[in-house]
């Protein structure tokens, strides 16, 4: 059974190594990096190496910023190779003072997992955690802003956003309402 994991406090390294996987996810969503079934290590699309050899290069690719690790390659390879049923969901919240980001991953708990959660302090749930925003704190408009500065939103992230609120106006005034 799958369960939802989100971390007590606020952590860098969390938000940086789900930011990673959530990356990777969206990769393999675009067809840009090659994760087969069959295939134990995944890979670039563009790329001509194979097996490990292509693995290390997705790793430093998506992990490594220039001399710096992000994420230990076994922990990126517990979730690329080893355990793949996984899924990573951003939502925001005002639990660590101020509007932030909230990484929750979904899993099931098996010995590598617990390995790895065992780093952090942690809450597990069967069911996806609700937002915790107080909404007589903060207006919709300043939350998305926030929302926007948090998760570095830019280029074809920036149109599809741009498209479904244009979408969401059109509706508004074909139903006679004004904006």
């Amino acid at each position: 059974m799958k369960n939802f994991y989100s971390i007590l406090e606020k952590n860098k390294k969390w938000d940086l190594e789900m930011q990673i996987i959530k990356e990777y996810s969206d990769l393999v969503d675009n067809e840009k990096v090659i994760a087969k079934a069959a295939c134990y290590y995944p890979r670039l699309k563009e790329t001509k190496k194979r097996g490990r050899i292509a693995f290390i290069e997705l790793y430093k690719n998506l992990c490594c910023d220039g001399k710096i690790k992000n994420m230990a390659i076994e922990d990126f390879e517990l979730f690329v190779c080893k355990h793949r049923e996984w899924g990573v969901y951003i939502q925001p919240t005002d639990k660590y003072g101020g509007l932030n980001t909230e990484y929750i991953l979904q899993t099931e708990l098996n010995e590598n997992v617990s390995k790895y959660l065992y780093q952090f302090e942690f809450l597990m749930t069967p069911n996806m955690p609700s937002i915790t925003i107080e909404e007589d704190k903060i207006d919709n408009v300043t939350a998305i802003k926030n929302l926007a500065n948090n998760l570095e939103i830019t280029g074809q992230d920036s149109i599809q956003i741009i498209k479904y609120f244009v979408v969401g106006l059109e509706q508004l005034w074909s139903q006679g309402g004004s904006p």
